[in-house]
C-alpha cells in the first residue's frame, strides 16, 4: 500500500481504512448497518481532553485516533526517557472456558515478531506456520496418546522447517540495541499490558516497531514458547503464596471467569489451540479496545503526530458483548484447605462492589482504617501486639466485582483457627466503631503523601493512566479521586462495614502437608538454531534511522548535590524539586556481624513507643503527621530512615531520637518478638525461597554464610530486654553517614542533626570473600517439588574499579536481558526454563571479591541438560561480533539516557565514595565503553575456561537423574543442619 504523507490527506486515508474495516466486517460476519458503528458504543472509551485539566498535576491529555485508539500523554522532562505502555482491555477472565491461560500465552507470543521482524523471509516461512496451526487443531481434538505423539513429531518437523527463517528474540535484540529498557508484559484478569522505557530520541523507532507488532503479528516458535509457559506454570506450583491465592480466587469467585488461573490449568496447557489464540487476538486486540500511554520527556504535539502516523491504519472492530456471570453469594463461611510444605497461612475475604459503585470510596477508607501498615486497628491490635507472626488486609475493586481480603500467618504453636478468630475480632472492633474522625483524616493525609511520591516516577504516572483506561474511568474522575475520599464520614464507614462485612465469607487455609505434584514430561523437539548474524531487513531499517544523540547528564558537586564532612560523619544532601516530601537516612557502619543482637534490636525499634508515648500512641501520631520510620540491619550496616512532609521534619526527627533514646516497650513485647523469630526460623527450614537462599549462601561462602552467621536459638533466647534497649539507646553514639533529600538547605539539616559529643568510630568492615574449591562440585538439597532450582558460581578477582568495562560488558553480553546469550540459548532455543540468567557479579568495596554467577529454574527432567548448558555458556559463551555490537550500542544508550533521579543521588554518591570513587565515574566509564572491543571481552573471559565451579541444586532427588548430574561434577547431598545454625 502506498503511504500517504501529505498532512491534509492523512485523515482521509484513515477514514478510508476505517471504512474498509467496516466493509470487511460486514462481508465476513454478516454485520448489519447498525453494527458499522458498534465499536463506538461497545468500547466505552474515555472522553478526549485536548488541554490539561487545571487541577491535574500530571498535565495529561487524552486523544482519540479515528480508529478508536486512545492515547494518553503526560510530558515530564525529569529524565531523558519515556515510559511507554500499551494496554488491552482483555485478560484471563476473557479466556475461552476450554482454553484457560490463553490470554497469558498470547502475551508471550507477541514478542515473537511480525511479518517483517523476526524473520528473514516470511513468504517462505508462512506455509510451515499455517501447517503448524492445522496440526495443533488436530492435537487439540486428539485423545489417543499414540496419535498425539505422531502429531507432536509432525509439529516438530514443521517447526524445524519454519525455524530456518526465524530470527529468535529479534524484537528484544532490537530494543536492546536502541537502549530500550524494562521490555516486558503482564496479564491479569482484566487486562494485558506491554511495557518498556525508551530513550527520548527513539520514539519514532518505538512507534514503528509497536505498530508493526500489533498490526502484522505472527505467532512463530509456538512450540518452544509453550514449553516456557509450562515452566512458568511449574514455578507457580512450587510457590506457596500462589497456591493459596489461586484456591482463594476459586472460592470467592466461583464460576465467574475471575476465578480462572492466569497461567491456565495444566490440562489446558497440554492442549493448546493456535486457532483460538488467533481468534482471541482478532477479537480483543483492536484499536478501539486498546490504549497507548506515554509519560516522560517528549513534545506532546510531536508525539501525537508520530502515533497517528504509525497507528492510524489499524482497523477497528465491534467488540463482543460481555457475557453476564453470577457471583457466589455467601450467607455463612465457606472454608477450603490446601496443603503445601511451607509455613501455614490463612486468607479470607468478603465480596464487595465493583470499581464503579458509589460505596467503593467508603470501603477504601474502611480498609485503611483497618490496615495501613502503621496505625490501623489490625496494625495496632495484632501486629503491634505480635498476636500473630503477621497479618494484613487489602481490597481489590475490579470492573465487575470487588473483594476485601484479610491474611494471617500464625506464630509457633498457634493454629490457623486462632489466627482467624483474631482477624474476626478486628472486624468486630471495626463494626463497633473503634476509630475516630481524626483517624479518617489521617487516612486522607497518608493517601496524599503516597500520591505525591507516586507522581515522582514516570512508571507510576504511566500505570495510573493505563489503570484509568482499563477500569473504564474518566480522567476527570481519576484526577479528583481524593475528593470523594475526603467526603467519607465515620457514619459512611460504619454503614458499609455492617452492610458488606458479615458472616458470609470465603476462607482458605494453607496447612502443612504433601501437595499433589502433577507431572509434565519433557518434550521431544528439535533445538531452534540461533544464528546471531541473522537479521531481518526491518531490524536493519530501524537501526539505521537517524536520531539526534541524547547528551548524557552527569552529577556535579555543588549543583546536583553537596557533601558536608562533620565530626560525626558526612551529610550527603540533594534538593527535592518536585514536592514537599523529605527523606533522611542515618547509615551506621555497624551490623549484626559486629553485634549479633543488633538485628533483633532494630526490629524492636519498630515496636517501641517514644518517651511517654506508648507504641500505639506514637504510631497514631506519626500516621496523622504523614511520617514513616524504618529500621533495618544487615551484616555490616544498620539504617534508620525517616520520611514525610517537610512541615513535620523537625518534629519527626525529635520523635525518632526519642524512640531510640527512650524506647517505650511493653512488658510482653520482647518475649513475643523472640517467640515469633523462633517460629520464623522453624518455617525457614521448609519454605522453598529460604531454602534456596541458605543453600546458595553456603555454596558461595561456606561457614561464613550470612545464614550460618545468625545467632543460634539458644543465644537468641538468652538475649535480654536490657541488652536490646541498650543497643537502641547507644545507636547514635556511633559515627554515621547521613543522606537527605528535601527542600530544606543543608545548613538547616546540619543544625538539626549535629551533635558535639565524641562518637564511637565505625566498625571495621570484613571483606566479602568466597569459597574456592579445588575442583568442581555439586551441592544438592532434597525437597519434593516440581522444578529444580539450580545455581552456578565461581569466584574471581577482588573488585577493581578500573576493570569496570570488563565486568559490565561480560554481564551485558552473557546475561543482559532477553536477547542475551543465556536467555536465548536456554529459553528461546531449547525451552529449558522460564527464568535463566547469569553474568558477572561485582563487590561493592575494593576488598570484596567478584564472582561469575548463573541461575536456572527448570523441570527436574531437564535439569542435567540445563546445568551443563548454563556452565558452558558462563565459562565460554559463543562469540559474535553482531551480538557484541548490540551490547555495545545498548551500553552507550544507557550512559546517554540513564538519569539518576533526585531521590537516588545522595545514596549513589555515598556508594561511590565507599568504593573509593570521589566523583561521578560515568564520564570516564563511557569513554572506556565506547573504545571497548570484542577482543577485549574475549581476553577477559579466558580466565573462566576450565575453572572449577560450584553448582547448587534445590530439587527432588526422586525426579532428578543423579547419575547424570554426577558426570558433570561429584554430587554431595547437604542437610539442613549444614545450612542453618538453628
Amino acid at each position: 500500500m502506498m503511504r500517504i504523507n501529505h498532512p491534509r490527506l492523512q485523515s482521509g486515508a484513515v477514514a478510508l481504512s476505517v471504512l474498509i474495516g467496516f466493509i470487511f466486517c460486514m462481508v465476513q460476519s454478516g454485520c448489519t448497518r447498525a453494527e458499522e458503528t458498534d465499536w463506538r458504543t461497545t468500547s466505552r472509551l474515555p472522553g478526549v481532553i485536548e488541554t490539561p485539566l487545571n487541577d491535574d498535576p500530571m498535565q495529561v491529555t487524552i486523544h482519540r485516533l479515528e480508529n478508536g485508539l486512545t492515547v494518553y500523554l503526560s510530558p515530564n522532562p525529569d529524565e531523558p526517557r519515556i515510559e511507554a505502555r500499551i494496554g488491552v482491555r482483555a485478560g484471563s477472565s476473557h479466556d475461552p472456558e476450554a482454553s484457560t491461560g490463553l490470554a497469558h500465552y498470547l502475551e508471550h507470543m507477541l514478542f515473537k515478531g511480525s511479518q517483517r521482524l523476526g524473520t528473514t523471509d516470511y513468504g517462505k516461512e508462512k506455509p510451515h506456520l499455517d501447517r503448524i496451526q492445522s496440526l495443533y487443531e488436530e492435537l487439540f481434538k486428539a485423545t489417543d496418546e499414540s496419535e498425539r505423539k505422531k502429531l507432536y513429531a509432525a509439529i516438530d518437523e514443521e517447526n524445524r522447517k519454519a525455524a530456518q527463517y526465524a530470527v529468535p528474540n529479534e524484537f528484544d535484540k532490537l530494543y536492546k540495541a536502541l537502549g530500550v529498557r524494562g521490555v516486558n508484559a503482564y496479564t491479569s484478569g482484566e487486562r494485558t499490558v506491554y511495557t518498556c522505557a525508551l530513550p527520548k530520541n527513539q520514539l519514532e523507532a518505538w512507534a514503528r516497531v509497536e505498530a508493526d507488532r500489533f498490526q502484522n503479528r505472527v505467532f512463530r516458535l509456538f512450540q518452544t514458547e509453550l514449553e516456557t509457559v509450562y515452566e512458568e506454570k511449574n514455578r507457580s506450583l512450587d510457590n506457596p503464596g500462589r497456591i493459596l491465592w489461586q484456591a482463594f480466587q476459586k472460592d470467592i469467585y466461583g464460576q465467574h471467569p475471575y476465578a480462572r488461573p492466569t497461567l491456565g490449568t495444566v490440562e489446558h496447557l497440554k492442549n493448546p489451540s493456535l486457532k483460538r489464540m488467533l481468534a482471541f487476538f482478532d477479537t480483543y486486540y483492536v484499536p478501539n479496545n486498546m490504549a497507548i500511554v506515554l509519560a516522560g520527556d517528549f513534545d506532546r504535539k510531536a508525539a501525537l503526530t508520530t502515533i497517528r502516523k504509525h497507528f492510524s491504519t489499524w482497523i477497528p472492530k465491534p467488540l463482543p458483548p460481555r457475557k453476564p456471570y453470577r457471583l457466589p453469594v455467601f450467607s455463612e463461611p465457606n472454608e477450603t484447605t490446601v496443603r503445601y510444605e511451607a509455613e501455614e497461612s490463612l486468607m479470607m475475604g468478603w465480596p464487595l462492589v465493583s470499581n464503579r459503585h458509589p460505596d467503593r470510596h467508603a470501603l477504601a477508607v474502611m480498609d485503611m482504617l483497618v490496615a495501613n501498615s502503621t496505625a490501623g486497628i489490625l496494625d495496632l491490635e495484632i501486629n503491634q501486639k505480635q498476636r500473630t507472626r503477621r497479618a494484613g488486609a487489602f481490597p481489590i475493586f475490579k470492573n465487575e466485582a470487588g473483594v476485601w481480603h484479610m491474611t494471617g500467618t500464625p506464630k509457633k504453636d498457634q493454629s490457623l483457627e486462632e489466627v482467624e478468630e483474631l482477624l474476626l475480632s478486628v472486624v468486630d472492633r471495626l463494626k463497633a466503631g473503634a476509630f475516630t474522625d481524626a483517624d479518617i483524616k489521617a487516612v486522607v493525609t497518608d493517601l496524599e503523601v503516597s500520591e505525591k511520591r507516586r507522581l515522582e516516577s514516570n512508571g507510576s504516572r504511566a500505570g495510573k493512566m493505563l489503570s484509568a483506561f482499563t477500569a473504564f474511568k474518566s480522567w476527570e474522575e481519576e484526577v479528583r479521586w481524593l475528593a470523594p475520599i475526603r467526603a467519607v464520614t465515620r457514619g459512611d464507614v460504619l454503614r458499609v462495614a455492617k452492610a458488606y462485612i458479615g458472616n458470609g465469607r470465603a476462607v482458605v487455609k494453607r496447612k502443612r502437608g504433601k501437595p499433589e505434584i502433577p507431572s509434565i514430561p519433557k518434550p521431544s523437539f528439535t533445538k531452534v538454531n540461533i544464528e546471531p548474524t541473522r537479521k531481518s531487513r526491518f531490524f536493519e531499517d530501524i537501526l539505521s534511522m537517524e536520531t539526534v544523540p541524547v547528551t548524557p547528564r552527569w552529577l556535579a558537586a555543588g549543583s546536583d548535590y553537596e557533601i558536608h564532612p562533620q565530626p560525626w560523619g558526612q551529610l550527603f544532601w540533594a534538593k527535592n524539586p518536585m514536592n514537599d516530601l523529605f527523606s533522611i537516612t542515618f547509615h551506621f557502619k555497624r551490623g549484626w556481624r559486629h553485634e549479633p543482637a543488633l538485628a533483633l534490636a532494630m526490629r524492636l525499634a519498630g515496636l517501641a513507643g517514644a518517651g511517654k508515648l506508648d507504641a500505639p500512641a506514637l504510631k497514631k501520631k506519626l500516621y496523622a503527621m504523614g511520617t514513616s520510620m524504618h529500621f533495618a540491619c544487615s551484616e555490616q550496616d544498620a539504617y534508620v530512615t525517616v520520611e514525610g512532609l517537610d512541615a513535620h521534619f523537625l518534629a519527626s526527627l525529635q520523635l525518632v531520637r526519642e524512640r531510640l533514646s527512650q524506647p517505650n516497650i511493653g512488658e510482653e513485647t520482647v518475649k513475643r518478638l523472640k517467640a515469633i523469630e523462633l517460629g520464623r526460623r522453624k518455617d525457614s527450614k521448609i519454605n522453598p525461597d529460604s531454602l534456596r537462599h541458605a543453600l546458595g549462601e553456603f555454596a558461595r561462602r561456606g561457614h561464613e554464610s550470612s545464614v550460618l552467621g545468625q545467632m543460634t536459638n539458644e543465644a537468641l533466647a538468652a538475649v535480654t530486654q536490657e541488652r536490646l534497649t541498650g543497643l537502641l539507646q547507644t545507636l547514635f553514639d556511633h559515627a554515621r553517614e547521613v543522606t537527605y533529600v528535601g527542600q530544606r538547605p543543608a545548613t538547616d539539616i546540619l543544625a538539626a542533626i549535629t551533635e558535639s559529643k565524641k562518637l564511637i568510630p565505625p566498625a571495621k568492615r570484613t571483606p566479602r570473600l568466597y569459597v574456592r574449591p579445588d575442583k568442581s562440585r555439586i551441592l544438592l538439597l532434597h525437597r519434593e517439588m516440581v522444578q529444580a532450582q539450580i545455581g552456578v558460581f565461581t569466584p574471581d578477582e577482588s573488585w577493581t574499579p578500573e576493570n569496570w568495562a570488563d565486568y559490565a560488558f561480560y554481564s551485558n553480553y552473557v546475561g543482559g536481558g532477553m536477547s542475551s546469550v543465556i536467555f536465548q540459548e536456554i529459553r528461546e532455543a531449547r525451552s529449558l526454563a522460564y527464568v535463566a540468567w547469569g553474568g558477572y557479579q561485582t563487590g561493592s568495596r575494593k576488598q570484596d571479591e567478584n564472582a561469575l554467577v548463573g541461575y536456572v529454574g527448570t523441570q527436574a527432567d531437564k535439569a542435567v541438560e540445563a546445568t551443563e548448558l548454563l556452565v558452558s555458556l558462563l565459562r565460554s559463551p559463543p562469540w559474535s561480533e553482531a551480538r557484541f555490537q548490540e551490547a555495545h550500542r545498548s551500553m552507550e544508550e544507557r550512559f546517554r539516557t540513564s538519569h539518576i533521579s533526585f531521590r537516588s543521588i545522595p545514596g549513589r554518591i555515598l556508594s561511590w565514595q565507599e568504593a573509593g570513587i570521589d566523583k561521578d565515574p560515568r564520564p570516564s566509564r563511557m569513554t572506556r565503553a565506547l573504545a571497548y572491543t570484542l577482543a577485549d571481552l574475549q581476553k577477559f573471559s579466558t580466565r573462566f575456561k576450565g575453572r572449577p565451579v560450584t553448582i547448587y541444586v534445590l530439587g527432588d532427588r526422586k525426579r532428578l537423574d543423579l547419575a547424570a548430574l554426577g558426570k558433570i561434577a561429584p554430587v554431595q547431598e547437604v542437610n539442613l543442619d549444614s545450612l542453618f545454625p538453628y
